[in-house]
């Protein structure tokens, strides 16, 4: 039995994603429970396909996307291989560590929870180093809590830890940033139970590869959550689990 799957996708992460993967490893060696790592790169062309492919360890597993799906499409498909009892979306850009991953983890088995986020408000390492996307979150959290019932305080989080069978029963048409949000939104509408652990931050530069784009990024997530709070449950389901009892 596998207990966690660390599900790490990548594009031109060569700089980061040795430090990412050693991080992981470091981390399992500190931990009794099983786990697996799943690669999934994205058309990369600065060698961080290469440095994956000859990765040897029986822990880890390697997919090489012939074409670029997008983060949300290769987490989608990391979903769909995972053989954990819960998954966990852990980026390869090395602004997160495992020790984090782990608390997310120990949380949902002892309050029984289906998602765990990993909040850098809760461990201050967001507001003063990124002002405006801090703001952003910030809005775009406030929204979605008061849309959804919730109490969160960093739903655009990349630490998000799911039981996999939970996660399996959703359907997700988000490819792009915006699957960060629709993860929430629609666990939140089927009833998902949903907690927070502090996670550290330690964000690159623009210069340094980061990707996101505070206005066009923060539009396509606000547009998800306004979208999946008028869209069935039923529609979020996917097609084996059609016929569950959910409200709609």
């Amino acid at each position: 039995m596998i207990h966690l799957t660390f599900l790490m996708c990548s594009f031109n992460e060569i700089a980061h994603i040795e430090h990412a993967y050693n991080d992981v490893m470091d981390s399992l060696s500190l931990r009794k429970e099983t786990a697996e790592v799943i690669f999934i790169d994205n058309g990369s062309v600065d060698g961080t396909r290469e440095w994956l492919s000859k990765l040897r360890d029986p822990k880890v597993t390697v997919l090489l996307n012939e074409t670029n799906l997008g983060k949300g499409g290769s987490i989608k498909r990391g979903f769909h291989v995972a053989k954990g009892q819960f998954v966990v979306i852990h980026d390869t850009d090395f602004e997160y560590r495992a020790a984090d991953v782990w608390k997310a983890f120990d949380l949902a088995q002892s309050e029984k929870l289906d998602t765990v986020l990993g909040s850098r408000v809760l461990a201050g390492e967001i507001k003063h180093k990124y002002y405006i996307n801090y703001m952003g979150v910030k809005l775009l959290t406030s929204l979605l809590n008061l849309l959804y019932g919730l109490k969160l305080t960093d739903s655009a989080t990349a630490i998000k830890l799911f039981k996999t069978s939970f996660v399996r029963t959703m359907e997700f048409n988000c490819n792009g940033f915006d699957l960060d949000f629709q993860l929430v939104t629609r666990i939140a509408r089927a009833g998902g139970q949903i907690g927070e652990v502090a996670a550290q931050y330690y964000p690159r530069t623009v210069a340094q590869g980061k990707k996101i784009r505070p206005f066009k990024d923060g539009l396509g997530a606000l547009w998800t959550i306004l979208r999946d709070r008028l869209t069935p449950v039923l529609k979020m389901r996917n097609s084996e689990h059609k016929d569950m009892g959910l409200e709609t």
